[in-house]
């Protein structure tokens, strides 16, 4: 439970919002996002920086591929592959699915299956499970979605899911994180422009959405944050908000241990 800065070398990806990462064994991989306030015209950076976690050195593959964007998600699937899923440029959005293959250093450009697919979108969250990706949220500028999509790796096709429960808020901006079969999200931007701190649980094995009931202090209102899991654990950590009341540590790691709840066949959890 510390934190420590890395002192990295070499080619240093510029300063960026809106990105994305992966980590695969000793590596951080990002790619994406904007280098400087986006105004229409800038360019995007479509190069992708690998970190080497032991020497502390970056490499920059520059690969043709996407198009630059930002707020896509960026999912391991494979122990050498990973996939990006939409994103946004300053006047498009997207809904398309890229891979790339770490070993062959390429792209490819993933065409579904399937006439049915989600809406464009950035925003979104996305996490692996077996052999799928499932998407939850995000906006196209003129809609924020709280729908939940699942894109089969070996058949390449999208599907809706028929959700039971108590379905999250529309939103764009939150995060999510992965504990055995369960998807969590937390925080992300409304309709309405306010930003939130609920928390809420996807269930894949049911697909039924859950809600929490009160588990002590939540963190503030937030959207653009980031969070992982650690064995049982979930962390939440940055994020900003415009609609925040009050004041709290930009550094601060929130932590919500999942070995406390206990699932039912009913809409709300129970904490142990």
């Amino acid at each position: 439970m510390t934190a420590m800065l890395l002192r990295t070398a070499a080619d240093v990806p510029s300063p960026r919002g809106g990105h994305a990462s992966v980590i695969i064994s000793k590596h951080l991989i990002i790619w994406g996002g904007v280098t400087m306030k986006l105004r229409k015209g800038d360019i995007l950076d479509v190069s992708l920086y690998l970190l080497d976690l032991q020497t502390k050195n970056w490499t920059r593959a520059a690969v043709s591929g996407p198009v630059g964007r930002y707020g896509h998600t960026m999912t391991m699937v494979h122990k050498s592959k990973f996939v990006i899923f939409g994103g946004q440029t300053d006047d498009e959005f997207f809904n398309d699915v890229w891979s790339f293959d770490l070993l062959r250093r390429q792209w490819e450009l993933i065409e579904p299956m399937s006439t049915e697919r989600p809406a464009q979108r950035a925003g979104h969250v996305c996490i692996n499970h077996q052999n799928r990706i499932v998407i939850f949220g995000g906006t196209d500028g003129q809609y924020h979605y709280s729908d939940t999509w699942s894109f089969d790796l070996i058949t390449r096709k999208w599907s809706e899911l028929i959700c039971a429960g108590r379905i999250p808020a529309p939103r764009e901006g939150h995060a999510a994180a992965l504990v055995d079969n369960v998807m969590y999200i937390f925080g992300g931007g409304g309709v309405d422009g306010k930003d939130l701190n609920d928390l809420a649980a996807f269930r894949l094995s049911n697909q039924r959405w859950y809600k929490f009931p009160y588990v002590g202090p939540a963190p503030g209102v937030r959207s653009g944050h980031a969070m992982a899991s650690f064995g049982a654990r979930v962390f939440v950590l940055g994020g900003e908000s415009v609609t925040r009341t009050e004041p709290e540590e930009t550094n601060c790691v929130h932590v919500f241990d999942t070995k406390l709840i206990k699932y039912s066949n009913t809409n709300n959890l129970k904490s142990a």
